[in-house]
């Protein structure tokens, strides 16, 4: 069995972070990949986040694991001064793979968490040189245009379609915060008779670290409240301080997971 690259580039992957696993015969036993993300955001004590995914019969799988391993390494030294890790999801009940990545010396400690929400009393109070005002969102530009911001922010989960959906729920809302003028920051919420869910909450960088992000989710929450709502989860990565600080601020207490990372640090 050998491990080739494709000839050309495989969903918008360069050929080199794609693998194949190729019997004698020639017939084609698995696939791997490996992706490179600078998060900064999301995780400011280790930037460079390395996602693989690795599907094929167990033979392959380890032969793929370790030339994956291998492209990591080299990765990592596209930033050799920034902390780097190796990571892949796993469902939680998949107790054959949470075995095979601990031995391999990779931790679990990090997920995709359901916590819910304490609804904080009163409207918050709107930092000096703030606004708050509904995102428009009433044109494809404008929807767009709302992805776009989320995605230069390092929130990638949620595309247009799903914007739309949301949008005809009987909660929704869509907030941002402005500081002279400027746009900040904003927040999306949405759901149904008294539940709603925080889907996606971002701060410009120059404004994080300074209550803008607790306050502007703050005021959307009240908001939600006057409408009927009184239970809000949100999705959060463990791993990452800020989300953990922030959701803390809230009372978050953890009632679920959607899925686990294995994952070990390179430097």
């Amino acid at each position: 069995m050998t491990i080739v690259h494709p000839q050309q580039p495989v969903n918008n992957m360069n050929p080199e972070d794609v693998f194949f696993a190729i019997d004698d015969l020639g017939t084609q036993t698995g696939y791997g990949y490996i992706l490179y993300q600078l998060q900064p955001g999301l995780y400011p004590d280790c930037p460079v986040n390395l996602y693989f995914s690795i599907e094929g019969d167990p033979s392959s799988r380890y032969l793929l694991f370790g030339a994956l391993v291998a492209r990591a390494r080299q990765l990592q030294n596209v930033n050799p001064q920034l902390r780097a890790r190796l990571y892949t999801s796993l469902n939680p009940q998949d107790e054959q793979n949470r075995e095979f990545y601990l031995h391999n010396g990779f931790d679990l400690e990090d997920s995709d968490a359901v916590v819910s929400l304490q609804i904080p009393f009163g409207d918050g109070r709107i930092p000096m040189s703030c606004t708050v005002a509904a995102t428009p969102l009433n044109t494809w530009e404008e929807q767009q245009g709302l992805i776009s911001r989320l995605q230069m922010n390092e929130i990638t989960v949620l595309d247009r379609n799903t914007l739309v959906e949301m949008m005809h729920m009987p909660h929704f809302i869509a907030l941002g915060l402005y500081r002279n003028a400027g746009l900040i920051g904003e927040t999306i919420m949405a759901g149904q008779g008294d539940y709603a869910e925080l889907v996606a909450i971002y701060m410009e960088p120059g404004s994080r670290r300074q209550g803008m992000a607790r306050a502007l989710l703050h005021r959307t929450m009240a908001i939600m409240a006057a409408e009927g709502v009184t239970q809000v989860s949100a999705r959060i990565m463990t791993r990452s301080l800020p989300q953990q600080h922030l959701m803390n601020d809230f009372g978050a207490v953890q009632v679920g997971t959607n899925m686990i990372f294995p994952g070990m640090y390179l430097n």
